[in-house]
């Protein structure tokens, strides 16, 4: 018995260093483009209700959130990011920004993490392991900005909107970044509290609205945002 951790322990970093040691070179496999994001109008395919869903995004939906025994997390990272580019429209105009470039850069914000999420169930599968939440959450961490990158510049996704996706995790560390990161980084949160809102701190979409000076009204306008809701239904 007193062994048992240091085996469970063993266990995990030999896991952690058979995927991390193929998960570089898987990740040179970048998906291609859906679409064209040139012509990709987010405020029409957001802002589409449950009767008519956006076809570009049920296409990503089948690319993006299918790995073997991974499928549910990564359907959860995608719907989250759905509704982050859907309240990123709504938002940015509040404070200065660009809807178009917002909503984008809410869709793709968690892109990198996707793509580093499926590799390494990928791997996994092919290794028959299984990595604990630790050194997954660290591997995406450390691959997931350059992956982000890579993907939107293989892809031709609008330089502003690429950008943004990235900038937005900068945020803590330089408050004053552009106003479509800011308009990411609430609309994630609101985004969070809407698909998981046990994950969503008490009080801290109230408490960004007031730190970035916005009207409280914003509130009850996209938590009653009858599109939005609409949206939410299709995801689940």
């Amino acid at each position: 018995m007193l062994n048992r951790p240091n085996a469970l322990t063993n266990e995990s970093l030999d896991a952690r260093r058979t995927v991390g040691a193929q998960l570089r070179e898987r990740l040179q496999e970048l998906p291609p483009s859906p679409f064209e994001w040139a012509a990709f109008d987010p405020v029409q395919a957001l802002g589409k209700s449950a009767v008519s869903p956006d076809l570009r995004l049920a296409t990503m939906t089948r690319m993006l959130c299918t790995a073997p025994a991974r499928s549910a997390e990564l359907r959860a990272l995608w719907n989250e990011s759905v509704l982050t580019g859907a309240y990123a429209l709504r938002i940015a105009p509040h404070l200065g920004g660009d809807a178009q470039v917002s909503g984008i850069a809410g869709l793709l914000h968690r892109l990198g993490d996707r793509l580093t999420l499926r590799a390494i169930a990928v791997i996994e599968h092919s290794s028959r392991l299984r990595l604990d939440a630790a050194s997954k959450a660290d591997l995406c961490a450390e691959h997931g900005g350059g992956q982000l990158e890579r993907v939107v510049r293989a892809w031709g996704v609008p330089p502003l909107a690429a950008a943004t996706a990235a900038e937005w995790r900068r945020l803590r560390e330089f408050p004053g970044a552009a106003a479509d990161a800011t308009a990411v980084y609430l609309a994630r949160l609101f985004a969070i509290e809407a698909t998981a809102p046990h994950f969503c701190a008490p009080g801290a979409i109230e408490h960004a609205v007031d730190e970035l000076g916005l009207d409280t009204n914003i509130l009850s306008t996209l938590r009653s945002d009858a599109t939005i809701a609409a949206l939410l239904n299709t995801l689940h």
